[in-house]
């Protein structure tokens, strides 16, 4: 492990923020990782920035790519194997950042915005502290509930399907205690031993190491992570905005939100500019938000995150589309003129029998 530093270490009672990345000149994560840290020092100027990387990553860091790390305080590189993709050193660096920072920390995934001052962070009585995913206090309530149960089990945990609360993490406070750093040393030895079972998202592992550990994970408030698609009602008093990386979609209108546009985000990778837009987003980050959406709740969260929706909404985007709608629609026009005709006989053969 080596170190670059440009200040001095972490001053005592400075908020410790974590971020942790893998990247390449070929994708948009370094970007994420600039604007997050610019909004993290918009509104919390002391606040101090650590950059957890690989030494494959760290020797991206030239030209531009310099200047997009400039908002990070201190720069720890660990050498990883080179071989594994940079998906896997990134879950490998997540699961051992407790072992490779000093000092209490809260560390943010790359694709978020910091949108209020969090010092008051430092005030949270846990040792691990987190949200709860997709703002679900029960865990059954959860969107991906089948799914986390699904990994649960290739994990060897059986009794994930009975767990009442079920982290996100995203946002995770780490104070520098010996049960926090357990809990990492054991989240990354489930990491390790799922990957074999090709489970390779770090938030299964954590929650078996909640479970293992005697659910030694505090709660957070809502606001400290704010998930876009599930917590619009958290907005208006988010600290931190969770816009997920993953929720663009093929459409090439506006997205739903302005850090899931693709074209911004090389916008930023080719200028090195972060546009005023995503400036005023990080002061209120109801300016990102798409002047025409459209929320949901109820069923139909659930009704969209079936295997049934993407299919249709694939197709929706084929050139095929538009004569499978007809068709559809004279299917169903033809099943309604079936039954008035049903009706119709109904009644004309009811009203005989009457007679």
């Amino acid at each position: 492990m080596t170190k670059e530093q440009s200040k001095p270490l972490n001053p005592a009672k400075r908020v410790q923020v974590v971020y942790v990345l893998t990247s390449t000149e070929k994708d948009i994560y370094l970007e994420q990782a600039y604007v997050s840290m610019c909004s993290l020092k918009h509104h919390n100027p002391s606040a101090w920035a650590v950059l957890l990387t690989d030494q494959v990553t760290a020797a991206t860091f030239t030209g531009l790519r310099k200047d997009e790390t400039k908002y990070a305080d201190e720069i720890i590189v660990v050498n990883l194997p080179a071989e594994l993709n940079g998906q896997r050193r990134s879950r490998l660096l997540k699961t051992s950042a407790r072992q490779h920072v000093k000092g209490d920390f809260l560390f943010i995934d790359c694709d978020t915005i910091v949108v209020k001052p969090i010092d008051e962070i430092l005030e949270v009585e846990a040792d691990i502290a987190a949200c709860y995913d997709s703002h679900c206090v029960d865990f059954k309530e959860n969107p991906y509930y089948k799914g986390n149960v699904r990994m649960g089990l290739l994990l060897g945990m059986p009794q994930q399907r009975d767990e009442a609360h079920y982290f996100n993490s995203g946002i995770i406070l780490a104070r520098d205690t010996d049960l926090a750093h357990r809990f990492y040393t054991r989240w990354n030895e489930i990491l390790l031993e799922g990957v074999a079972k090709k489970v390779f998202m770090d938030q299964p592992s954590f929650a078996k190491t909640n479970y293992e550990m005697g659910h030694v994970v505090g709660v957070l408030p809502d606001v400290w992570n704010v998930e876009l698609k599930h917590g619009i009602k958290f907005l208006k008093d988010a600290k931190i905005v969770h816009y997920l990386c993953t929720n663009r979609s093929k459409n090439k209108e506006r997205q739903f939100f302005i850090m899931n546009d693709f074209s911004v985000l090389l916008h930023i990778k080719e200028t090195g500019i972060i546009p005023a837009e995503v400036m005023e987003t990080i002061k209120d980050p109801f300016v990102g938000l798409s002047p025409i959406c459209h929320c949901f709740a109820g069923e139909d969260i659930y009704f969209f995150k079936t295997q049934t929706f993407k299919h249709f909404r694939s197709m929706y985007d084929s050139r095929l589309f538009p004569c499978l709608e007809w068709s559809i629609a004279k299917y169903y026009g033809l099943r309604r003129i079936l039954s008035k005709v049903k009706n119709l006989l109904t009644i004309i053969n009811g009203g005989g029998r009457k007679n």
